[in-house]
């Protein structure tokens, strides 16, 4: 699970972040890590900025925290 702030909404956005089989086959909700937000965040630490390039252009966001998805999800 990754916090990050999204610079154009200005507001913090949740992405959980999953394997495409987990996806696929679990039912998952959440950001496939081979998606382009996906691969945006991989690897990635707290206070990096990554951009994303998105329909309307690239969002921009800033890793606030980086965390373990919880056992219920």
């Amino acid at each position: 699970r990754v916090t990050v702030w999204d610079y154009e909404y200005e507001e913090e956005v949740v992405f959980d972040l999953y394997s495409s089989a987990e996806i696929a086959h679990a039912g998952r909700q959440g950001v496939s890590l081979s998606s382009p937000v996906g691969k945006a965040l991989l690897g990635k630490k707290v206070g990096d900025v990554v951009e994303v390039k998105v329909p309307d252009g690239v969002a921009r966001y800033k890793i606030r925290k980086i965390e373990p998805i919880p056992d219920d999800q």
